[in-house]
């Protein structure tokens, strides 16, 4: 009888821990897609507010994962939508930034966002510049800075906690800043940009927005055989 009861104890413990519906992982590393073609209209991606001038380029030329990579133009405003309203998340993306580029590059993602003419309600969540000219990599919010690694794929990451509304930024996998996920905004992931503001071309390869483990995952037997003894 006193197992069972430290049985039960173990599922009601268990019900407790079992974290909210997870969300949808997504991913991309442009290899599935053909060099030379447009990134818009596959894979989810699309302009800025559907412009078509806003478009990016797969390329064979350079890559982290082969083959390709997509190129990010002085003219580039790509954007790949989600709808996650709850947990943590990583959002992971590499960088490839030639030497002598120019002009300013920005890794954007958004809490709220509808595409098609109708971003009045657009709200930004993360906005890092790459400006070429200073040579260095800021985060908009906290202005915090740190030099732009050239010639080489560096990882941007971003560690997102929506029912705490904070998020952390990593750049080769050192710590940049935190910031609050939204003010005035939504808690929820909305969107991922990929923006150029004129910037000479830079390539991004490798993206992934992954849920992090929940309080499920992370128990073992073991614990539950300490929670029972």
């Amino acid at each position: 009888m006193r197992v069972l009861s430290r049985f039960l104890i173990v599922c009601a413990a268990l019900l407790v821990i079992v974290p909210a519906a997870a969300g949808t992982d997504w991913s991309d590393n442009f290899d599935s897609y053909a060099a030379g073609n447009g990134l818009i209209g596959q894979g989810g991606w699309d302009g800025w507010d559907s412009s078509a001038a806003a478009e990016a380029f797969i390329v064979d030329s350079i890559s982290l994962s082969t083959p390709n990579s997509v190129a990010i133009i002085p003219t580039t405003d790509i954007v790949q939508e989600f709808a996650e309203t709850a947990g943590d998340w990583y959002m992971t993306s590499w960088s490839y930034v030639p030497t002598g580029s120019t002009g300013k590059q920005y890794f954007i993602m958004l809490n709220n966002y509808t595409s098609g003419g109708a971003h009045v309600n657009a709200d930004w969540s993360v906005e890092i510049e790459f400006d070429s000219g200073t040579g260095q990599l800021t985060d908009h919010y906290s202005t915090s800075t740190t030099p732009i690694i050239y010639d080489q794929w560096v990882e941007v990451k971003i560690d997102i906690h929506l029912a705490q509304n904070t998020y952390d930024i990593y750049y080769n996998s050192a710590f940049l800043a935190s910031n609050a996920w939204q003010t005035g905004g939504a808690d929820a992931i909305a969107a991922l940009d990929l923006f150029s503001d004129g910037g000479s071309t830079v390539f991004w390869d490798d993206c992934s927005l992954v849920e992090q483990p929940g309080a499920l995952e992370q128990t073992t037997w073991g614990n539950i055989k300490t929670i029972m003894q």
